[in-house]
């Protein structure tokens, strides 16, 4: 790999960790900077580098590194809302298809709103699944999408919106990376 290309893997893992401890609580589940740059990752690095950035932002946190909206370290797995930065790895590669790059607004859209859905999706079925198993606090899948979802479905479709204008402002500006 090219020695740029892990610079910019590295960058957007940094900002996705910025983005982390930025944030707002709203119940069990905090209100972050992190979905928009997981999405401007994969829309301005394109798909692979884009998870990539969102996998190392994972193993950093795993590895103990304080870059999770609750922490870091291998407890983190047991927190509800581990399955949404799980999910940030396949919906930045998603939101990479959906480049930027000499694309219509409406198809980066389809893609970004496609990423949303799989973070909210990964999200939905950890959460359940750390609350029933690993907090011993019983709740199905509509207690859960209310309390893990729902509050946040407006606010991350506007966002998506606002990253894809952000993402294609910067390429007309010259910032052309997506590989």
């Amino acid at each position: 790999m090219p020695t740029k290309h892990l610079v910019y893997v590295a960058v957007f893992a940094s900002l996705i960790a910025i983005g982390a401890q930025i944030r707002i609580p709203l119940g069990p589940v905090p209100l972050t900077f992190q979905v928009p740059l997981v999405l401007l990752g994969g829309l301005l690095l394109g798909p692979k580098l884009g998870a990539l950035s969102a996998f190392v932002y994972m193993l950093m946190g795993l590895f103990g590194l304080p870059v999770f909206a609750g922490g870091g370290g291998i407890g983190s797995i047991f927190s509800p809302t581990f399955g949404f930065i799980v999910g940030y790895i396949p919906a930045a590669w998603c939101a990479g298809f959906g480049c930027v790059h000499q694309v219509t607004v409406l198809r980066s859209f389809s893609f970004t709103f496609a990423a949303i859905m799989i973070i909210f999706l990964s999200g939905l079925f950890y959460f359940i699944f750390a609350m029933n198993i690993f907090l011993d606090t019983p709740v199905n899948a509509v207690e859960a999408f209310k309390l893990a979802v729902l509050p946040f479905i407006l606010k991350d479709l506007a966002v998506g919106m606002a990253t894809i204008i952000f993402a294609k402002t910067l390429v007309r500006r010259g910032l052309n990376i997506a590989i």
